[in-house]
């Protein structure tokens, strides 16, 4: 085994089993301090893991735990896509807080079990600081979201999401069970390749910001990426070397984010918003640079 493949199979590597026990163990705890909230007790609360956690595409020593805690009382809804007679014509009853409302409780029931190592200062998540015994847990107050619209047989329809109110007065639309659906389906298709790339990645970028090459890019954009480059470049049967799929990752980023490039069609690994669409934390430009970087890191050729 080359020096390179070798890199490349520890980059690989999903978090370690003490990780591993770390993250669940913070999302018990996220868990207990709501469910022991008596600003809660008229309400019911769910929980939905997300991000890398969820997706099994975090890497070791960097295994964050992502967690919505959703409102469970009545979501928001968009049927703006729908005729007059199709409308909903209701209104959102809102029951026991809002958006900064919900968010506000969620606040108090953190600080009240985690004290000075919860951080409110985040404009979407709540921040329970890592210790000994878990990692860091991002909490994100959120709610349910439907988007109505009609099926290929004209009949009204809806996609799930969820729905969060930032302190800064925007709302995020999400869809993570599609996003965590596709991710699978991807993986099996390109025989567990799918996330190995998308760890390797990320392994690559937390070096070269590191090595002051580039700033930090969230994690969740490597993934984006990788989820955008077709299952025919990964290998399918698990003997093709590491090398030449990421060499072959990289190298369709870099070819497909120059101009005229497929990249202004890529979509999330949700497959409904579009990747480089308004509002995002990167730009095409972010992922031509990350894969000069990286081909540049890895010594590809």
């Amino acid at each position: 085994m080359t020096a390179l493949e070798d890199k490349l199979t520890r980059y690989k590597a999903p978090s370690s089993n003490t990780e591993q026990e770390k993250q669940e163990r913070a999302e018990r705890m996220v868990r207990k301090a709501v469910n022991g909230w008596s600003g809660f007790n008229d309400i019911r609360t769910s929980f939905l893991p997300k991000g890398s956690y969820k997706n099994n595409t975090n890497v070791r020593t960097d295994s964050d735990v992502d967690i919505a805690v959703i409102h469970e009382g009545f979501f928001y809804y968009d049927d703006s896509a729908l005729c007059e007679v199709d409308k909903i014509h209701g209104s959102v009853a809102i029951k026991h807080f809002d958006g900064p409302g919900f968010r506000s409780e969620l606040e108090r029931a953190m600080r009240h079990a985690y004290g000075s190592d919860c951080d409110t200062s985040g404009t979407t998540a709540i921040e329970i600081a890592e210790n000994g015994g878990r990692v860091k847990a991002d909490v994100v107050p959120s709610f349910r979201y439907r988007y109505y619209h009609y099926d290929t047989f004209g009949k009204v329809a809806y996609r799930e999401g969820t729905k969060t109110w930032r302190t800064n007065g925007e709302w995020v639309i999400n869809y993570p069970q599609q996003q965590y659906d596709n991710g699978v389906a991807k993986n099996n298709r390109t025989g567990m390749r799918y996330k190995q790339m998308a760890r390797i990645l990320k392994r690559v970028e937390n070096d070269l910001v590191a090595a002051g090459q580039i700033g930090a890019l969230p994690s969740y954009f490597m993934e984006c990426l990788v989820y955008c480059t077709p299952d025919g470049h990964f290998n399918h049967g698990g003997l093709t070397p590491l090398t030449d799929d990421i060499s072959a990752v990289i190298g369709y980023i870099w070819n497909q984010t120059k101009p005229g490039g497929s990249a202004k069609d890529w979509r999330e690994p949700n497959g409904i918003k579009l990747l480089f669409g308004p509002g995002q934390k990167w730009s095409m430009e972010d992922a031509r640079e990350l894969a000069l970087k990286a081909w540049q890191n890895l010594g590809l050729s």
